[in-house]
């Protein structure tokens, strides 16, 4: 018998629990029902005001205008670079640019052999001119990279 007192009382207390978080639960529906209502006028005002105001077509007019501004210049780009591809510039630039590249590196081949030679010689004028070298070798590269990029990105814009 005692077994099953305990087993009921637990059941009253679950019970308990339940209906409370039941009640919150319908408090909860009812708060959210209330600002389903509220946002609903608001944004029933603010459509008429929008309306009324004239803004919904003027929006429209502009984002039609954008649209053939970007329409326009999307096809402008196309002709450009397909009058690039078309006459080789692209592929003459790059090869321009890769030819360049093999010509600095002979040279910076050829300053770094002076350079070891004069250090043998003179240890301060080699560490100058090897100086120079690096820098001349750093910024050659860096606008080698900026060409290369910006033709890989005309040729990547096909």
């Amino acid at each position: 018998m005692k077994e099953h007192n305990n087993t009921l009382n637990s059941s009253r207390e679950e019970i308990g629990v339940y209906q409370f978080n039941a009640k919150e639960t319908v408090g909860n529906i009812q708060n959210v029902s209330r600002n389903i209502k509220e946002y609903s006028l608001r944004i029933r005002e603010t459509m008429k005001t929008l309306r009324e105001s004239g803004v919904i077509p003027e929006m429209a007019k502009a984002i039609r205008e954008g649209s053939f501004a970007v329409r326009d210049t999307v096809k402008d780009i196309n002709e450009t670079t397909q009058e690039l591809k078309k006459n080789g510039i692209l592929i003459d630039t790059a090869n321009a640019v890769e030819n360049t590249l093999k010509s600095v590196e002979e040279s910076v081949t050829t300053a770094k052999e002076i350079t070891n030679d004069v250090g043998k010689i003179s240890p301060q004028t080699a560490k100058v001119i090897q100086q120079g070298i690096e820098t001349v070798k750093k910024e050659t590269n860096q606008a080698t990279e900026k060409v290369m990029t910006s033709i890989k990105n005309k040729v990547g814009a096909r």
